[in-house]
């Protein structure tokens, strides 16, 4: 009898577990084979339909074992002459443990493997491994806005530890865009920033929320079933498109409210205002309602040449030019939520437009000058620019200083990227069901988000797109959804502070004119006690009340702390009908 092991001798746990093997004397000779350095036995193994990433292969007595099967072997065959093959057989002998237990070997192993960003055994899907470069690019950018804009906008500079981390990592994959190690440390960190920085408002924070929903869920589907590093990105693009096409309908859909066509309440015409020279000399009524009817025409036409596959490559180019002229308003540092809305558009690249944009002359200057000093400095000299606008409040600069950053990411893309493959590019055949189920679930959990407002809950990180949208105190201004908001009511109750005790979020409400739902209300005493306020709520007033005074509403209404970060609602303008607040 001999005995053939099969193995991977680049995987750690691998390479020490044949090494401290001891097999009793009947297994006979015992052969050890690296699959690395045996590139004929491996195709060889795959043709018999072994899935040389699910672990090793055992072959003895003319049969080939794999998985489970195999460890099971090699612990019913192994001696008790030291303490690991003592638990090696009592633990992995019983076909029924080794089945329970294996998958879990795998996944540690597949873990490992990936960490150390050691290629799997199986080839590498070039198409989505071209995809993973160019999304991480942009996906890198953004993160690196994101500092920047929480660090200003928000007020959060010095930054705190998660945003340095952020930033780290986002250079880290700016220089590595092809490591799936590099794109896993920046989500994985993202993951922890949203956690720490939450609650939030803004879009572009929700928007990365699913993103990162949908890449965790591909990614542990991945390591779970031993799929190749490709894979992650694979089934975690569909979720990624899922995302951005309901980004787009949601959209339009707030939108079509009486205030947003309005000329004198439309955001469409504050933020055209807000353009820089010589955009903004384009005024009067007509200018008023091109920007009005534009915002509709451009975000919808992007939204359907998505879905074609003909006409992608413009949805594509569309989006871009969409997002970047956005941009250039002086109303926020919208350059952040641009370059994630990018990185989102860039998922519908085809396998062969992506090939030939990685492949561009454009993306191999980028590559060498990413690394050159000379280009980095000119890179920092450019940030510093930006960070000092961003603080001086200066969001047009911020854009314009950060073009020269973005657009030669942007150029190739439009010029090499072109394609007509189907709709959504899923991986191989045994792929595609796990990529569609990820991609459904994660498009239905954003669409159910962003669809809240009309169902009477929250209202802020519902994707709100400077929409004009109003649906609190018992009134809809939607033009399709006339009625208040229902079944539940939490945003009919609202309540305008009279005295807001010296707390400065309630008088920033006062002041603003702006009334505040009774639930935020309640979370803002629960979490300061200290403070006493009065208030108007319907037809009856409050004096001098706190968190004491409202313990039973307190403790009646409110969720869970970690359900609340992400339960939030917009200020309620007491103005009708209402200017758009830029």
């Amino acid at each position: 009898m001999s005995l053939t092991i099969f193995y991977d001798d680049d995987c750690p746990f691998c390479k020490r577990y044949v090494g401290l093997l001891r097999l009793r004397s009947s297994a006979g000779q015992v052969n050890l084979v690296d699959l690395r350095e045996n590139s004929d036995i491996r195709d060889d193994l795959e043709r018999d339909g072994l899935d040389l990433d699910q672990g090793m292969v055992v072959e003895t007595e003319g049969r080939r074992l794999a998985g489970a099967d195999a460890v099971n072997t090699l612990a019913l065959l192994s001696t008790h002459s030291d303490a690991f093959n003592r638990a090696n057989h009592r633990i992995l002998s019983s076909p029924a443990r080794a089945a329970l237990i294996y998958p879990v070997l795998r996944s540690g192993r597949w873990l490992t493997l990936f960490l150390l960003g050691r290629q799997s055994l199986a080839a590498e899907d070039p198409d989505h491994s071209a995809r993973g470069e160019i999304f991480s690019s942009f996906f890198a950018l953004f993160s690196i806005f994101h500092f920047f804009n929480y660090a200003f906008e928000y007020n959060r500079f010095p930054p705190q530890w998660d945003q340095a981390l952020l930033l780290a990592a986002a250079i880290v994959l700016l220089v590595k865009p092809r490591s799936a190690s590099a794109l896993w440390l920046l989500m994985l960190v993202s993951t922890v920033s949203a956690v720490v920085q939450a609650p939030v408002h803004s879009n572009h924070t929700m928007v990365r929320t699913a993103v990162l929903v949908g890449y965790w869920a591909s990614f542990m589907y991945a390591m779970a079933r031993g799929k190749s590093r490709s894979a992650v990105f694979a089934n975690f693009s569909v979720a990624g498109q899922g995302t951005l096409m309901v980004m787009y309908f949601f959209g339009v859909f707030h939108k079509i409210n009486a205030d947003f066509l309005d000329p004198a309440t439309s955001c469409a015409v504050a933020l055209w205002r807000l353009m820089p020279g010589p955009l903004n000399w384009l005024d009067g009524p007509l200018v008023d309602h091109g920007v009005i009817w534009g915002t509709f025409v451009a975000e919808g036409a992007i939204f359907l040449m998505l879905l074609t596959p003909r006409l992608r490559h413009f949805g594509v180019l569309g989006g871009i030019l969409f997002h970047l002229l956005i941009a250039l308003s002086d109303y926020a540092m919208y350059i952040t939520f641009t370059m994630l809305s990018i990185s989102l558009h860039t998922l519908f690249l085809g396998g062969e437009g992506a090939g030939r944009v990685v492949a561009s002359r454009g993306m191999r200057v980028l590559r060498v000058r990413v690394s050159n000093p000379l280009y980095a400095a000119v890179s920092l000299l450019l940030i510093v620019g930006l960070a000092l606008a961003a603080a001086a409040e200066e969001y047009s600069l911020v854009t314009l200083l950060a073009l020269p950053l973005v657009l030669p990411f942007c150029l190739p893309v439009a010029r090499h990227g072109r394609s007509s493959e189907p709709l959504l590019s899923l991986p191989g055949p045994g792929n595609k069901c796990p990529a569609a189920v990820i991609g459904a679930a994660v498009t239905l959990l954003f669409f159910a988000n962003c669809s809240m407002p009309y169902l009477g809950l929250k209202s802020a990180q519902a994707i709100n797109m400077f929409a004009n949208l109003h649906l609190e105190d018992g009134v809809s201004n939607h033009l399709v959804l006339t009625h208040p908001p229902g079944p539940f009511g939490y945003l009919d109750d609202v309540a305008v502070i009279e005295d807001s005790g010296g707390d400065a979020l309630l008088e920033w409400y006062r002041r603003g004119n702006y009334a505040i739902v009774y639930y935020d209300l309640l979370v803002r005493l629960n979490d300061h006690p200290q403070i006493v306020v009065s208030f108007t709520r319907g037809d009856r007033s409050f004096e001098r009340v706190g968190a004491n005074d409202l313990a039973t509403d307190i403790s009646e209404q409110l969720h869970p702390a970690w359900f609340r970060k992400w339960f939030l609602f917009q200020p309620v303008s007491l103005k009708r009908p209402e200017t758009c607040n830029v």
